[in-house]
């Protein structure tokens, strides 16, 4: 924890901060379908967990126009919302999502990469129980 609030020192300390403290500031916000964690607002994005782009390139959810490309990419604004499997999780606080991808000027596909605050989560890995006891102990402790 930084004492100072310069902006200058805060970016210092959180580019410089260790792996396991940078890895926990990857949050992002929690919806899922099914209602199950209603008192937990936000989680730690980890490879497995379904999520869903909400702003960006990627995002826009109110546009009709669905090419599977942002502007950027040389295609029309708008993706309606890609909804994709987190695939790698960078500690830079980017994610690579299964169906963003790039076309490189050799013709290979390359992952872009997805700030984890442009995202919601819409479906939780399950398959680590320390983690789901958590959010349990988490969701009984608000409620």
């Amino acid at each position: 924890m930084v004492r100072s609030s310069q902006p200058r020192k805060q970016r210092k300390a959180a580019g410089s901060a260790p792996n396991h403290s940078q890895r926990k500031r990857v949050r992002a916000r929690l919806q899922l379908e099914d209602n199950s964690f209603t008192t937990v607002r936000n989680i730690t994005v980890r490879a497995g967990d379904t999520v869903k782009v909400v702003r960006g390139d990627f995002g826009f959810p109110n546009s009709k126009k669905s090419d599977g490309r942002g502007k950027r990419n040389q295609g029309k604004r708008g993706a309606s919302g890609i909804e994709g499997e987190v695939l790698k999780v960078n500690p830079d606080g980017t994610l690579h999502i299964e169906g963003i991808a790039v076309t490189k000027s050799d013709g290979k596909d390359e992952p872009m990469p997805v700030r984890a605050s442009n995202v919601v989560v819409i479906k939780l890995d399950d398959s680590d129980a320390k983690r789901m006891s958590k959010l349990a102990e988490r969701e009984n402790r608000g409620a």
